[in-house]
């Protein structure tokens, strides 16, 4: 097999140099935006309750202000017990063997997880915020 004869075809395409393979073209970010991958999966930003926490701290006192890292802290907080509400919620619903989390199974949840006098005024808030919403 040594020279290219009758029954093998010769190619006139020569290989590409050691160049090319070790340095690719340089794109530009637009164009590499455009060659993206439209259906590429993107990070969901983090829920956070700042905006929430600060409307109920000027709904308060109008003239107080928290700094960024109590509002972080107050935030973690938040999310610690709605995962602790959610958490038992679920629970009742499965212990219920039912499929359906409702107002109910969140209310027992909420006197289960949060003390007495805090689950009373909770519970008086969720009922008045359930009544609102079903009109």
């Amino acid at each position: 097999m040594g020279s290219a004869t009758a029954s093998q075809p010769t190619f006139a395409v020569q290989p590409p140099s050691l160049y090319y393979i070790s340095h690719p073209p340089h794109t530009t970010m637009a164009s590499s935006r455009k060659a993206s991958n439209p259906h590429k999966s993107h990070r969901k930003p983090k829920r956070t309750w700042n905006v929430y926490v600060g409307r109920s701290l000027k709904a308060i006192n109008a003239q107080m202000s928290m700094s960024h890292r109590t509002m972080k802290i107050v935030n973690s907080y938040v999310n610690d017990v709605m995962e602790r509400i959610c958490t038992e919620a679920a629970s009742i619903v499965r212990a219920n063997k039912k499929r359906t989390l409702g107002a109910r199974e969140v209310q027992t949840a909420v006197r289960i997880v949060l003390p007495a006098e805090l689950a009373k005024h909770a519970m008086a808030e969720g009922t008045k915020a359930v009544s609102s919403a079903s009109r």
